[in-house]
């Protein structure tokens, strides 16, 4: 995801130590947000839990489900859009 000038990844703790100058009121800065925004995001998509926990190397769900598959506001307003049109 970063690379250097050069197209090589530059080190996870490299990486780290400059997140630790970038301030985020009420936010831990660190490579580690990325992954828990983009398995998010795949459930956000709907992507099934099966694939989503293959791609990041997940081998139990529950770890999938209680940490990374929060409800988002947009899934929340999906839910909210469904039921009303499942009332119309």
């Amino acid at each position: 995801m970063f690379t250097s000038s050069r197209g090589n990844p530059y080190d996870i703790q490299f990486l780290n130590r400059r997140f630790k100058g970038v301030h985020l009121e009420g936010k831990h800065l660190t490579t580690h947000i990325f992954r828990h925004t983009h398995i998010s995001m795949l459930a956000e998509l709907g992507v099934p839990l099966e694939t989503i926990m293959q791609r990041v190397g997940h081998n139990d769900p529950n770890t999938t489900l209680s940490i990374y598959t929060h409800v988002t506001k947009s899934m929340h307003d999906d839910v909210i859009n469904k039921l009303n049109q499942r009332q119309a």
